[in-house]
C-alpha cells in the first residue's frame, strides 16, 4: 500500500510503491515509470526521472534543489543509504555556503545531472557527486565514492571508485528481453 499521494507527481506509471515516510520536496518535478519502489526515509529534493523496474532502498538522499536533475533508467537501483548529490556549493570562497544565506552573499551553486544508466546498481552507502553518469550495467560496491563518470559493465569499488573487474552483461540483457516479451503477452 502506498503512503505517498502519487497524484502529486508530474507523471506516474503502474505498480509504483512509495513509503509514507518518503519526502519528495518538489513532487511536480518527479516522473516515475512502472514497477518502482521507493523505500522508507528516502529524501528527494531534485527533479527526477525514474524509469521502470527501479528500486530505491531505505535512507537514500537525492539532493540538489529545484534546478538539479537526476535520471535513473530502467532496471537500475540504489541500495540502502546511497547519496546522489546533483548540486553543490562552491567551497573555494566565492561566498557563504548555506541555502539559508541571502542570494547576494551566497557562493555559486553548481548543478549538474546525475545519471544511472540502465542496469546500473549502487551498493549500500555509496556517494555520487554532481555531473556523474554511472554507465549501463555498472555496479558500484558498498561505501564507494563516485566523483567521475563510470564506464559500462564494470564493477567499481573504493574511495574514489576504481574499476575492479568486468561485469558479464549477457544474462542480465537476456533476462530483460525475456521479461519484456512476457510483459507484452500479459497486456
Amino acid at each position: 500500500m502506498n503512503g505517498f499521494n502519487l497524484r502529486h507527481l508530474k507523471s506516474c506509471g503502474a505498480d509504483v510503491r512509495i513509503a509514507s515516510t518518503v519526502i519528495i520536496k518538489h513532487p511536480e518535478l518527479v516522473s516515475i515509470g512502472d514497477h518502482v519502489a521507493i523505500d522508507d526515509f528516502t529524501y528527494i529534493t531534485t527533479a527526477i526521472e525514474i524509469g521502470s523496474y527501479v528500486h530505491i532502498g531505505p535512507h537514500c538522499s537525492i539532493i540538489g534543489g529545484r534546478d538539479a536533475l537526476c535520471c535513473i533508467r530502467d532496471f537500475a537501483g540504489l541500495s540502502a543509504g546511497c547519496r546522489l548529490i546533483c548540486a553543490s556549493d562552491d567551497y573555494l570562497g566565492s561566498g557563504l555556503t548555506n541555502p539559508l544565506v541571502p542570494a547576494a552573499y551566497r557562493a555559486q551553486v553548481r548543478s549538474s545531472p546525475v545519471v544511472l544508466e540502465k542496469h546500473a546498481v549502487l551498493g549500500t552507502n555509496c556517494v555520487v557527486h554532481p555531473g556523474v553518469t554511472i554507465g549501463e550495467g555498472a555496479a558500484v560496491g558498498s561505501m564507494s565514492l563516485v566523483t567521475r563518470s563510470l564506464a559500462p559493465w564494470y564493477v567499481y569499488m573504493g574511495t574514489p571508485a576504481k574499476p575492479y573487474k568486468k561485469r558479464d552483461a549477457s544474462t542480465i540483457v537476456e533476462s530483460e528481453e525475456a521479461l519484456r516479451r512476457t510483459a507484452r503477452l500479459d497486456y
